[in-house]
């Protein structure tokens, strides 16, 4: 027999190098299916192929008593694993699949891996050879020569998005503009992934979702997001991921016989996939909740003196169906990961839904509750999109090394807001941006729920409670505090002062609050009320910073009642 892994490589250039959003929707599509549905019409005949439902195998010559020419293990996640009855009709599948997807998907890196195994029903080593295969994949991922393009001979137009020769014209937009191979196919495939976004929103057990999304489309282009003209023209890119999944995965079925393990990884699969799912669905159906409370085709939000504070305006896909641009569109999933843009205000609080959904729908999974990180990059609507995916990814992994550091059990979220752009790593950035005399004026990245280590103040509810005093969305008359949200110059001068230090802080409270103390947001840090800092660490920096960056989907987001 002859074990077969797929995988894909520089994924992050190919699906989000491009500022047009329909060419990273195409190029997504063309990543989910180069690893899930082309991989499995590729294979042998399928008649000549047992499906993921037949496990009725009992000896060491099941292929070839029953003729079959491969078993998919499992596909999912980015990767496929199946056995083939001998070498050669895996290096034939090989062959002939990767020709296939170097005239369908150009440019597109799949990286495949064979070898040996020995099939024995009694035994319990698949799943060790399947652990041995990923580990021989990696080095050859990280050893393989990269061919250099052959970016074209004479008199040749260069492609605006990847710099390859052009070989046709696009004219979806007004102006049109050269394409090469690579992004005709992104482009031909549009159509399809928006097939595959509506069917994936509508499946399971979610009939009810189809009513949510009456009236909705998922944008085509960042412009359809939802933003406002000028100085709201942000967009944020989020990418989550689910909490310690690769270790959770190569745990399925570690010591059971080789067809019990199938089996296993099979359910798994499967459940890892229905739980993302329905965590996706639900964080829509939050959003269409909140546009449902402004009639559907926008969102205020407003303080409680009623003051507008920030407003999102769908945008009408046309007059005839009366239909609006959700200000939401995914880019990656269909696993325990997820990529989404959506307008910068809901970025913060459309992750920290997913991430709560996450946990909420992975109660079902076998071996207990998940949970999961994300990074939220909030940046100008033309900024280059591969630097705000990186972004977001780099943020993500912050918050998942501060989670395995303090050895913490909840989901992280980490953000950050690129203004003018990022100079350098995230890491100097911050010293130069948040790092003061004084100490760290940000408390990111930070728990979703309580933080259970000594770092109690970093954990969200204690910004989401700044943010709720200084949005002014609940009245707490035993604070006394000022209506933060009508005087924009005192909010102003208290992030200054907190740049400047805790006598900086103290003279603020002199001058604006007849020296009352600031709001308390954190029980543990009781000198903030006082100084604003506490140690190495000032309060209220970051909810001052969002105050026009968050739209929460439930009111108030403070824990304070």
């Amino acid at each position: 027999m002859q074990l077969l892994i797929i995988d894909t490589a520089q994924i992050q250039g190919y699906v989000f190098g491009s500022n047009r959003l329909r060419e990273n929707i195409g190029a997504s599509y063309l990543v989910a299916q180069a690893t899930g549905e082309w991989a499995l019409t590729h294979l042998p005949t399928p008649n000549n192929v047992r499906n993921a439902q037949e496990s009725n195998l009992d000896d060491d010559k099941w292929i070839e008593r029953d003729g079959l020419a491969a078993e998919v293990i499992y596909a999912g996640g980015g990767n496929v694993v199946a056995l083939f009855a001998d070498a050669p009709k895996a290096e034939d599948y090989t062959r002939t699949y990767s020709r296939w997807l170097l005239k369908t998907a150009p440019n597109l890196q799949v990286v495949f891996w064979h070898g040996p195994f020995t099939w024995d029903d009694n035994k319990a080593d698949l799943h060790q050879a399947v652990q041995a295969g990923f580990r021989q994949l990696a080095q050859k991922k990280a050893s393989r020569t990269y061919s250099a393009p052959l970016l074209g001979l004479g008199v040749t137009q260069m492609c605006r998005s990847t710099a390859f020769p052009a070989v046709d014209v696009s004219e979806i937009e007004a102006d049109t503009y050269p394409i090469s191979r690579e992004v005709q196919q992104k482009e031909k495939k549009f159509g399809k992934a928006k097939d595959r976004l509506d069917s994936y929103m509508r499946q399971g057990d979610r009939d009810w979702l189809a009513t949510y999304l009456n009236g909705y489309q998922f944008p085509r282009d960042f412009d359809d997001l939802g933003r406002s003209e000028g100085e709201q023209s942000h967009i944020a890119v989020v990418h989550a991921d689910g909490d310690g999944m690769g270790q959770r995965f190569r745990q399925v079925g570690a010591d059971l016989p080789n067809r019990e393990y199938i089996q296993a990884v099979r359910d798994y699969s499967r459940k890892v996939q229905e739980m993302a799912q329905a965590a996706l669905q639900d964080t829509v159906k939050a959003l269409v909740d909140q546009l449902g409370q402004h009639g559907g085709d926008k969102i205020e939000h407003r303080s409680a003196f009623g003051d507008l504070l920030a407003e999102v305006v769908l945008r009408q896909v046309d007059e005839e169906t009366g239909e609006y641009y959700l200000p939401f569109r995914p880019i990656v999933f269909g696993g325990d990961d997820i990529t989404f843009v959506c307008d910068g205000r809901l970025g913060l609080s459309l992750a920290l839904e997913f991430i709560r959904q996450f946990e909420a729908h992975s109660v079902k999974l076998p071996d207990g509750q998940a949970t999961a990180s994300a990074g939220v990059a909030i940046v100008k609507s033309r900024y280059p999109f591969a630097q705000a995916y990186s972004l977001s990814a780099e943020l993500a992994k912050e918050a998942k090394t501060y989670r395995r550091g303090n050895d913490l059990k909840s989901g992280m979220i980490d953000w950050h807001f690129a203004r003018s752009g990022v100079l350098g790593k995230l890491e100097k950035v911050r010293e130069r941006e948040y790092q003061t005399q004084a100490g760290k004026l940000t408390l990111r990245p930070v728990t979703v729920g309580p933080n259970a280590s000594k770092e109690a103040h970093r954990a969200w509810p204690v910004i989401a409670e700044g943010v709720t005093i200084f949005q002014d969305l609940h009245r707490k008359p035993e604070q006394k505090q000022p209506n933060w949200s009508r005087r924009r110059s005192k909010v102003k001068a208290l992030r200054e002062a907190l740049r400047a230090g805790p006598a900086a802080v103290r003279q603020f409270r002199a001058k604006f609050l007849n020296n009352k103390h600031l709001p308390e947001v954190a029980a543990s840090m009781d000198s903030w009320t006082e100084s604003g800092w506490q140690g190495e660490w000032g309060g209220y920096f970051d909810a001052l910073e969002m105050m026009d960056w968050f739209i929460p989907l439930h009111q108030p987001e403070g824990g304070t009642k």
